[in-house]
């Protein structure tokens, strides 16, 4: 009885040695998956705005700085940025289009029965981010019988993880204001008026009536 106590004894040292010797030689690989599980994904998404009489693209447009008109150009800036530590694969961005407007050029696909924008972005890397325009045209402004405000947003998923931002403007009814500005019209307007005022002045001093 003691003689099999002792064998088991020593086949069980045996195979801990033996154990301990593979797993030196041949060491598990560790399972890359759960490591990108234990990555953290994020993602943001800016959405800005520019008239393209201007270089600089803002968050919004607000109706003392700008009121778009029929046949106005306005151009929508995306940033879609990977602000986890892990990459990201197969990033959907959709763009959903205020009414009133007519694509001039955008990436991806335009769903005219939804009016959005979509396209896929493949890959990006932590840290990284990626840029991409849209531009219209106001259409069929004639529509709105007073000034309106118009939001057009944007948003990204990717895994289940999304994010959204938008870009406010305002579109009214008519045409735009020629370049020269108001100001300079209403200037314009009260200098032909001074000037026509003086000369009636001037007839009726001469006339003596």
């Amino acid at each position: 009885m003691k003689q099999v106590e002792h064998k088991n004894i020593v086949f069980f040292l045996v195979s801990a040695v033996l154990t301990v010797l593979l797993s030196s030689l041949f060491p598990i690989k560790a399972n890359a998956y759960s490591y990108s599980n234990d990555s953290e994904k994020t993602i943001s998404i800016d959405k800005k705005i520019r008239d393209l009489k201007s270089s600089e693209y803002q968050d919004n447009i607000s109706a003392s700085e700008k009121v778009f008109y029929e046949n106005d150009s306005v151009e929508f800036k995306i940033i879609v940025k990977n602000t986890g530590d892990g990459v990201l694969k197969n990033i959907k961005v959709v763009d959903y289009l205020p009414p009133f407007l007519k694509l001039v050029f955008y990436p991806g696909n335009f769903d005219e029965t939804n009016n959005k924008v979509e396209w896929t972005i493949g890959e990006l890397n932590a840290g990284d981010s990626q840029e991409f325009l849209i531009r219209a045209k106001i259409n069929n402004s004639k529509a709105v019988r007073t000034q309106t405000k118009e939001t057009n947003v944007a948003q990204v998923c990717v895994d289940e993880i999304c994010d959204k931002d938008d870009a406010i403007y305002y579109i009214g009814n008519g045409v735009s204001i020629p370049n020269t500005g108001s100001s300079d019209i209403i200037l314009k307007t009260m200098i032909v008026l001074t000037l026509v005022g003086s000369g009636i002045a001037f007839r009726k001093y001469s006339r003596g009536y």
